[in-house]
């Protein structure tokens, strides 16, 4: 059975486990408990997905000096995606404006986000480069740079230019094919896995209970995510690669690694998902596929700039009781779109870091009332990591086709 299938699927299952089961206090912890090993689990897979398939891709890409197409191509699709995203989400909230729902958790003190933006801003200048690769290895359970930082050392030097390098390049190279083996193994594995994570979800949805009395504001958010993955980002891909490829194919072929990452709000959890269906379902290099979505999972962050702009402008309007000016608008989305790039520090919680850091960038105090995002995150942050699948995915089909060598997988052959 094909994985966008099972998947939903799964998802069904969940729903109706759900259903059956919701209320249950001990049905809550254990998919909780479950969902947590999970998203830990897609970690043990992606870290040495990461290291050894980047290194033999960057190898590779040297060899063939295709790096230049690589990097131009990655950082022009980061871009375009990440301030388009924001700028569409802002447009949607200025035609559509809603207020941000009092959840669960509005009131709960926030005298610890004070120390929040100067803490994470050093983290991030701390993180840019390993002490020790081997320790960087055991410990990048949460960040993957300092990992993609040893693994671009090891690849550029592995350029199998002279011949004593050749036996390296070749190892390397099929350390890299075992790990992709693996990735494929957890994709059309992961319907398992998207069932448990997507109960807790659902269940979490339904203990909730604010978005099903918040119309509007789910509306405003669904309005925003189709408009970005049926018009916007199939539109920019088609005239990048000059009509030359089918966008929508794109959208139902990783509808698997898009699922995975609603569920779990996760993007260590769906990369290695990504990774391996970007290779088999859309014909992307390995090479690629092995160096471009990991990049993307740092840069590509255009989703989770889109919800974030949203939240912002939703809590100053519920919080103001009056719509924010045309300048305030421009700039949340420009400040989210900045901050997207250092959101990945806080795994399964980008939203709410984007939110919060642009917020005291902007010097906007909302007292306190921002802290109703919390129990609202498996939503927000889940719709970003939605999108930024699809970001990952079609910036890595992009790369390939302007590489001039992206495949046709016809359907028979896809996962």
């Amino acid at each position: 059975m094909k994985t966008w299938i099972s998947y939903l699927a799964a998802i069904a299952l969940g729903l109706a486990a759900t259903l059956l089961f919701g209320e249950s206090g001990v049905f809550q912890q254990v998919m909780y408990t479950l969902t947590a090993l999970l998203v830990q689990l897609g970690g043990f897979v992606l870290i040495p997905l990461v290291f050894f398939g980047f290194s033999s891709g960057i190898a590779s890409l040297r060899k063939d000096s295709k790096g230049g197409v690589f990097t131009r191509t990655t950082i022009l699709w980061s871009i375009l995606t990440t301030v388009l995203l924001s700028f569409c989400a802002a447009l949607v909230f200025k035609f559509f404006p809603s207020y941000f729902p009092a959840s669960s958790s509005a009131g709960t003190d926030a005298s610890k986000l004070a120390t929040l933006a100067p803490q994470s801003l050093s983290t991030l200048f701390e993180s840019m480069l390993p002490i020790n690769p081997f320790y960087t290895l055991a410990n990048a359970e949460s960040f993957l740079l300092p990992v993609m930082v040893v693994a671009l050392v090891f690849g550029y030097f592995l350029k199998p230019n002279v011949e004593v390098i050749r036996p390296a390049y070749v190892t390397m190279n099929s350390l890299s094919e075992t790990m992709f083996r693996l990735a494929k193994s957890f994709s059309t594995m992961g319907h398992f896995f998207v069932f448990i994570a997507s109960s807790y979800w659902l269940s979490h949805v339904q203990q909730e209970g604010t978005i099903f009395v918040a119309g509007r504001f789910l509306l405003m958010l669904l309005a925003s995510t189709f408009l970005v993955l049926f018009i916007m980002l199939p539109l920019l891909f088609a005239l990048l690669t000059r009509f030359k490829s089918n966008p929508y194919k794109i959208l139902y072929r990783m509808i698997a690694s898009a699922s995975a990452g609603l569920f779990t709000g996760s993007i260590f959890f769906s990369s290695p998902i990504t990774i391996s269906l970007s290779r088999h379902n859309l014909g992307c290099q390995k090479r690629v596929s092995a160096t471009a979505i990991p990049l993307y999972t740092l840069i590509g962050r255009g989703g989770s700039a889109m919800i974030a702009t949203l939240s912002i402008l939703s809590l100053l309007y519920a919080s103001t009781a009056t719509l924010p000016s045309d300048k305030v608008i421009l700039f949340s989305a420009l400040a989210s779109a900045l901050f997207a790039y250092a959101s990945p520090l806080y795994l399964g919680y980008e939203v709410f870091f984007i939110t919060i850091i642009a917020l005291q960038f902007l010097k906007i105090d909302l007292y306190g009332a921002q802290m109703t995002l919390v129990a609202m995150m498996p939503i927000l942050n889940g719709l970003g990591i939605l999108v930024d699948s699809y970001v990952a995915a079609f910036g890595s089909a992009y790369t390939c086709q302007r590489m001039g060598v992206l495949l046709e997988s016809a359907y028979r052959d896809t996962l």
